[in-house]
């Protein structure tokens, strides 16, 4: 499972709609807080199982 930091740019993997988004905090609980483009803050819980790590140009990276 990966471990995400603030500042990263992630890809929700089941969402794709959403595009890039970057991480704003995470929570010691697991919670991520993403801004997606064009929308809002969204919390996603146990969001490491759903967000993929990207580049700046949504490619995937390990």
């Amino acid at each position: 499972m990966a471990i995400f930091s603030k500042g990263e740019n992630v890809r929700h993997n089941k969402k794709a709609e959403w595009g890039i988004g970057k991480v704003l905090e995470v929570d010691k609980c697991g919670t991520i807080k993403v801004v997606f483009e064009g929308k809002n803050e969204l919390s996603i819980a146990k969001g490491a199982k759903y967000l993929l790590k990207v580049n700046g140009n949504g490619k995937g990276i390990k």
